[in-house]
């Protein structure tokens, strides 16, 4: 498997080296146990020394954004460009998401550049000597950027869409903060960005009808080009036809052999297995997005399994251990432990069969057809939620996930990335009433809706719920609304500093730091950095003028 889809020669390597009679050693930046063993039996290793290690690297905050939509994208990536400067580099999964942000950027006269394969050879050379050379701050690009280039000083990688692996994830988050100073390495996840990654998944992985067909046009001597556009009828079949006349002609060239001549030179068990393990590892990628435990210690554990040596602590520096966004858990009151209690009965119910949508559309008596076709409306629980909006009811739901009431589950054969929900026994327990949990209760939408921004701390943050009994919506007492008249001196010093370097203002300080500055102005340093948007870089550089103004 390993090398089936690029480059067939490394199959090989195990009959040079017999020949040779000669030792081996293999390095990779990145490999899973799966790969690793498959690895050491492609080269004939015999029990091979299996050293693991630099997965680790305290200066890098790995952290997840999940956004509905490219507004809460933008507005994001403009928080994390302000919390942390330049130079970066943004990720994206095509060549036309890429062009889009890079334009975005420009129009915020942002020093941007794009790279992609589009682009002529000069095109991206130049844009990668200016992102090496300083003269541009942030590269928006797709994979085809990265290998080789070594910038020390990348202080955030963020990526608009997610990547197909946690390989591939962390190989470019890695190239943030070589330095060794703080970076910051961004997820902004959106459910619906899986379409994207699914797409590539089709089109990596042909099917057999279409690699017999290439196969048959390869024999009568057309040329690859014209194989291709033969089997072509849409963006799908083009990408799988030209993934299919790749592969065929560099496994025959590495048997000897001239394309088309006999059997094709695939092995079909291979394929199918390359395409699950394809499908595994995107299966994996939003599982990391969906996590709400440690990161650090989910790619740990990812890439070292077995051989890392005992229990991974908590890093403590990526966003879950830092709380950034997270509700506190608390206790709750009797009217939302029956909520909590109803959304799980409906969970058991429907354990393993449907993802958060459907359940959702359940609780909350909906009468959309598939709900009525299935007859789910027959089950106890329908309806008994129909109080709460939806999308406060799949909020409820993600909560009970992330506190492990409710396991998210793969579906065989299914859709890359797409779950079902099942009761997990602790949810079980709660749900007939054996156990009462504390968590982090989602806010009601009108009060999310009519409550203070929040302070965008560096520690854990809290979020207050409602009320029993109401769902009105009440102000968060432990979120003190900005003084106006501070946030207007804070603005109006960014924009005189923004002029003075000739930056736009957010990458001075994003609002949402001088709104919390402005709400509970800072004593000293120390608090100043427990401010989120203001981490070394920033309070070296504007720390004294903040207190002043502040004081």
């Amino acid at each position: 498997q390993w090398g089936h889809d690029f480059r067939p020669d490394y199959r090989r390597l195990a009959g040079v080296r017999a020949e040779l009679g000669v030792p081996a050693a293999a390095f990779t930046a990145t490999a899973t146990p799966d790969v690793r063993a498959d690895i050491a039996v492609q080269l004939g290793l015999r029990d091979p020394l299996d050293l693991i290690t630099g997965f680790e690297r305290s200066n890098l905050t790995l952290a997840v954004e999940t956004c509905r939509g490219k507004q809460e994208k933008a507005a994001a990536l403009h928080r994390l460009m302000a919390d942390m400067g330049a130079p970066g580099i943004i990720y994206a999964a095509t060549r036309k998401a890429v062009d889009a942000w890079a334009d975005h950027l420009e129009r915020l006269d942002v020093r941007a550049g794009r790279y992609h394969a589009g682009l002529s050879d000069e095109e991206r050379s130049r844009v990668q000597d200016g992102f090496l050379a300083g003269t541009v701050d942030v590269i928006v690009a797709t994979n085809a950027f990265g290998m080789g280039v070594d910038k020390p000083d990348i202080r955030f990688v963020a990526h608009v869409e997610v990547p197909g692996s946690v390989e591939a994830y962390y190989q470019e988050a890695g190239r943030a903060g070589r330095d060794g100073a703080p970076a910051r390495c961004t997820l902004l996840f959106s459910p619906a960005d899986v379409r994207t990654q699914e797409f590539f998944l089709a089109g990596s992985n042909p099917s057999p009808a279409v690699l017999r067909a290439a196969w048959r046009q390869m024999a009568e001597g057309q040329s690859d080009e014209a194989v291709v556009e033969a089997l072509t009828h849409d963006a799908a079949t083009g990408m799988s036809a030209a993934t299919a006349v790749r592969l065929l002609r560099r496994t025959a060239e590495s048997e000897g052999r001239p394309p088309g001549d006999g059997p094709m030179p695939l092995d079909e068990g291979l394929r199918v297995r390359k395409a699950e393990r394809d499908r595994e590892r995107l299966d994996t990628m939003v599982r990391y997005a969906f996590s709400r435990g440690c990161r650090t210690r989910f790619i740990y554990d990812y890439f070292a399994g077995g051989a890392r040596g005992g229990t991974a602590p908590r890093c403590g520096t990526c966003d879950v251990c830092l709380g950034w966004g997270r509700a506190a858990a608390r206790p709750l009151t009797d009217e939302e432990l029956l909520r909590v209690r109803i959304a799980l009965s409906g969970v058991g119910r429907l354990s393993g069969r449907f993802g958060v949508e459907r359940i959702a559309q359940v609780l909350t008596g909906s009468r959309v057809r598939p709900v009525l076709d299935r007859g789910l409306d027959q089950i106890p629980t329908y309806g008994k939620l129909a109080m709460i909006p939806p999308d406060e009811v799949k909020d409820l739901l993600n909560v009970l996930a992330d506190a492990g009431l409710v396991a998210r589950q793969g579906i065989e054969g299914g859709r890359p990335g797409a779950f079902v929900l099942a009761l997990t026994p602790e949810g079980r327990r709660v749900a007939m009433g054996q156990l009462r949990p504390e968590l982090a209760f989602p806010v009601p939408t009108a009060a999310r809706r009519g409550r203070a921004r929040p302070r965008r701390g560096r520690g854990p943050t809290s979020a207050a719920g409602p009320s029993a009994g109401t769902l009105a919506a009440t102000a968060d007492a432990t979120e003190p609304p900005a003084d106006p008249a501070m946030l207007a001196r804070l603005k109006e010093w960014r924009r005189e500093e923004a002029r003075r370097q000739g930056k736009p203002p957010y990458v001075i300080f994003h609002d949402s730091t001088l709104e919390a500055l402005a709400a509970a102005p800072p004593r000293d340093r120390a608090d100043l950095q427990r401010v989120r948007g203001i981490g070394p870089g920033k309070l070296e550089a504007y720390g004294e003028a903040l207190l002043q103004l502040l004081g």
